[in-house]
């Protein structure tokens, strides 16, 4: 293949609209569609680059094109993250490293939070499109040996994954961003594109570069498409037609090209010079944003505070892209050291990295006691709802059953129904039921009992599907909506289910770890967690007054404030174990203060039936 200057133009346009978005430029929020492009670009320079004849020597070549840069950004940004951030942030980093070391991270990422939660400190979340692209370079062989049958399993392939794709945005976005075949449609658009619209990926359309111009001025949209990252609706989220929107666009550019006025201007010579370096300033503008911008227990904070840190971001990111590109990215190794030791560098950068890690995981269990228990407080919960593997042998189904009782074993059952609140007390609830013989089913939807979460018809439909007897909701105290449990109230009535309303717990000003770590280094912070009883009943008092509304005889509340609140609110164990992992949520720890007052009233409901 002849150079093209118009790939590079690409390479430049997405790389550009991601690093404006990670920026925080509030006009580049759609900006992460540049890995989109890539993703287009990848899969038709795949398709060209491929040689059946020379599998090994393909695999080689892509290692050695890629993992030195790769290992080196890892590396550094565990370093880094060591040195200039607490155990807390250090911790995270060291879970994402081994992940990114085994060209996971895509699949470690999809295991928590979803790509635009800024809860986690992640310097290394860019590398999940990685994850997708090497995943999907091991696919290669096996695309090439359908396609030697016939070229139209390509498209039905692609037509596939982009349906399946389309349709796990409408359950779970995060699935469908993450996961490697809900995004192989894309890689596949870029395949085809070579396969039936290029020469040895040399333009065949030229006399159409028309569509080229069209194509290029749809990827200059970006920044104005409103794409909801986090919507369950392939119309508006992510990975939907937005992105398949983008992806044709791509296509028409690789197809067709575009004007060379376009590629010879001042504007196509700049981007062409940023997509030569594009790789490099993908892997380093993301660790040197994200670890500049850490503050303890703060997460991932994106953009700049001011202009001064915008120019400071963008030197680093510039300075740091150069020296990777210069002195890792295109150093020529002799071609007779890549053969023989090619495979030890990449052993050495993966041994390197897990060693860093283990340093660093020991280093945190030599911490003081209290210290310890404070950056600990973030692993201190459960698996997110039902779990992950629920969600995959169980796709669209509502509810799991967190028991693991059977049957034959389970004497009844009782359903807990709420958002984030209820799923950090889920365990308790489900080792009391165990203990009662009961089984207990959960909601996957983590906005159930929300306005805008499953109607309360529909709670009522699936636990008299499940023969639950009582239903206990728990959820924070913004997202009460008199309308939904009043309504839910009295459908269950209807059917003989109880409901019992566990109140709010005490919700924070400030984030109790970090305010627990600030604490340690001067007394005079006491301040940040001070509140008592009467704080919490006003805080919570409009909510009260609407449950003394409900008089139904199956509805029933369970009291919170006299548990955390005695009557100064407890934010810390008797160990000084933190009860929170943030300013609202409890920990494992802070929920197993439930467990009394939980376990009497289920073992009264089970005495009753």
């Amino acid at each position: 293949m002849t150079f093209r200057a118009d790939i590079q133009i690409l390479r430049g346009l997405s790389v550009l609209l991601v690093v404006l978005f990670h920026l925080g430029f509030d006009s580049f929020k759609s900006g992460f569609l540049g890995v989109d492009v890539f993703f287009v670009i990848s899969g038709f320079l795949m398709a060209v680059l491929y040689d059946h004849k020379d599998k090994l020597g393909f695999f080689k070549r892509r290692a050695m094109r890629l993992l030195p840069a790769y290992y080196v950004v890892i590396i550094l940004t565990l370093i880094f993250s060591v040195i200039l951030t607490t155990r807390n942030e250090a911790v995270q980093v060291f879970e994402q490293v081994y992940y990114g070391s085994f060209f996971a991270s895509n699949i470690g990422f999809w295991t928590h939070n979803s790509y635009f939660s800024d809860r986690n400190f992640n310097p290394l979340l860019h590398l999940w499109s990685l994850g997708v692209e090497i995943q999907f370079y091991l696919l290669i062989p096996f695309l090439y040996f359908f396609i030697r049958k016939s070229k139209w399993l390509l498209v039905l392939l692609l037509l596939a994954s982009l349906v399946l794709c389309f349709w796990a945005t409408t359950v779970s976005p995060k699935t469908s961003f993450f996961i490697t075949p809900f995004r192989i449609w894309e890689f596949l658009i870029g395949y085809c594109v070579a396969v039936f619209f290029a020469s040895n990926g040399n333009i065949c359309m030229k006399p159409r570069r028309y569509l080229g111009s069209i194509g290029l001025l749809a990827l200059l949209m970006i920044p104005f498409f409103p794409v909801d990252g986090e919507s369950k609706s392939f119309l508006i989220g992510h990975p939907g037609i937005f992105a398949l929107a983008i992806a044709i666009a791509t296509a028409l550019v690789l197809a067709c090209g575009m004007p060379k006025r376009i590629e010879q201007s001042l504007i196509g010579k700049t981007l062409v010079i940023l997509g030569k370096y594009s790789y490099s300033i993908y892997l380093v503008h993301f660790p040197i944003i994200v670890i500049y911008n850490s503050e303890p227990f703060e997460g991932t904070q994106y953009g700049s505070n001011s202009i001064p840190d915008l120019l400071l971001l963008v030197t680093m990111i510039s300075g740091a892209s150069f020296l990777l590109y210069r002195l890792v990215e295109i150093r020529r190794w002799p071609i007779a050291f890549a053969n023989r030791w090619g495979h030890i560098v990449v052993a050495a950068s993966v041994s390197a990295v897990l060693l860093t890690s283990t340093v660093d995981y020991f280093q945190l269990n030599q911490l003081e006691q209290p210290e310890q228990l404070i950056f600990k407080a973030e692993r201190d919960r459960s698996e997110y709802r039902c779990g992950k593997v629920f969600r995959i042998l169980h796709i669209g189904e509502p509810v799991c059953e967190l028991t693991g009782l059977s049957d034959k074993d389970a004497s009844g059952s009782i359903m807990l129904a709420g958002n984030s609140h209820a799923d950090a007390v889920k365990e308790v609830f489900r080792d009391i039921a165990r203990e009662n013989k009961l089984h207990l089913y959960f909601f996957v939807s983590n906005s159930t009992m929300n306005k805008n979460g499953h109607s309360p018809n529909f709670i009522i439909k699936q636990a008299v599907e499940n023969d639950v007897s009582a239903i206990f909701v728990h959820q924070l105290a913004e997202s009460f909506d008199y309308n939904t449990l009043s309504t839910l109230v009295s459908e269950a009535d209807s059917y003989g289910i109880r409901v019992i309303y566990l109140e709010p717990v005490p919700v924070w000003e400030n984030d109790i770890p970090q305010s627990m770590w600030m604490m340690s280094f001067s007394e005079n912070n006491d301040f940040l967690l001070e509140k008592n009883i009467d704080d919490y009943y006003s805080d919570n008092s409009n909510i009260f007054n609407e449950l003394e509304n409900i008089a139904a005889g199956n509805f029933s509340r369970m009291n919170v404030g006299n548990i955390f609140c005695k009557p100064n609110c407890l934010y810390k164990s008797s160990s000084g174990a933190p009860l929170y992992f943030d300013n609202h949520h409890l920990t494992k720890t802070g929920s197993e203060l439930l467990y009394p007052s939980v376990a009497q009233m289920i073992s009264r409901l089970n005495s009753k039936s």
